[in-house]
């Protein structure tokens, strides 16, 4: 059984407002846990009609969820942000989100935080909010439970901000322009995604902040999530990124596709707060940057 203790920090209201509220619990969701008692205040059975005021502590009992399956694996994580509620980690280069049915590992990010939640005695499966590729580093956004993941679908998706690093192939004519283009639906046989009228929208912005002799710098901002769009639009306006073997070509210069998670930006759902994370850019990109200013 898994328990969210809270400490009422409002004015008095009836127990069932203040889930709905203050919880952002749904009306079923509310009355379920009163009615089955899942609900304490001050460590005494709770009511609908319990009256809460400052200063009160509510626990909410929740049924464990569905063991996730992981391996616990200790991982050197390089937390950007963390509170009860949820965390950020930078993900590095050559890792993977999660096992997959091809690759039994247990050398992956998820299995990084298994070990983490074990070791916090945090009782809840690994969720992931967003999912870079393998080869691709930066910022993911984990909540620590299936309200918070709920709420930030309902909270905090329309208003966050996901911003990226890439290095590309060539100079874009424009400064800074707004790709739209749906992207396909599932992949073709060499593992692409593809442009397609009938596959689902995708909107990428972009913005040239550095440009060298045949590559350039952009700030990449997303605002929808499709697989590879971010490499499937770049490359698809002749720019592709810089070792995207997949949709452009190898170079000596990295060993993968030279595009990073830079920053990520939401509304709290609990606080209410607008978080900003920023994550570091790893070492071989930094290597391949120095190079083409040097080149220049």
């Amino acid at each position: 059984m898994n328990k969210k203790i809270v400490s009422v920090t409002n004015e008095k209201k009836m127990m069932i407002a203040y889930l709905k509220e203050d919880m952002k619990l749904s009306s079923r969701k509310a009355k379920g846990l009163l009615k089955n008692g899942m609900v304490k205040l001050n460590d005494k059975k709770a009511y609908g009609d319990s009256l809460v005021k400052y200063g009160d502590i509510i626990q909410i009992l929740y049924a464990d969820d569905q063991d996730d399956g992981l391996i616990p694996k200790k991982v050197n994580l390089l937390i950007l942000y963390e509170d009860e509620f949820l965390m950020v980690v930078h993900k590095p280069p050559f890792i993977s989100m999660h096992p997959t049915k091809d690759k039994n590992t247990d050398d992956t990010l998820a299995n990084g935080i298994r070990y983490y939640f074990d070791r916090k005695e945090i009782n809840e499966p690994v969720r992931f909010f967003n999912r870079l590729d393998m080869n691709t580093s930066g910022a993911v956004l984990i909540p620590k439970d299936g309200q918070t993941h709920s709420l930030l679908y309902r909270f905090s998706t329309n208003t966050m901000t996901k911003k990226y690093l890439a290095i590309v192939r060539g100079i874009p004519e424009r400064s800074e322009g707004i790709i739209k283009k749906p992207i396909s639906n599932v992949k073709n046989k060499a593992g692409e995604r593809i442009i397609e009228e009938t596959g689902k929208k995708a909107i990428t912005e972009y913005r040239v902040v550095e440009a060298y002799t045949n590559s350039s710098l952009l700030d990449v901002t997303i605002k929808t999530g499709r697989t590879h769009q971010i490499r499937v639009h770049l490359s698809n306006i002749g720019h592709p990124i810089l070792g995207d073997c997949l949709y452009g070509k190898k170079t000596q210069l990295i060993n993968r596709q030279a595009l990073h998670a830079s920053k990520l930006e939401f509304l709290h759902p609990y606080k209410k707060e607008h978080i900003k994370i920023y994550s570091p850019l790893p070492e071989d990109m930094k290597q391949v940057i120095i190079f083409l200013k040097k080149e220049d």
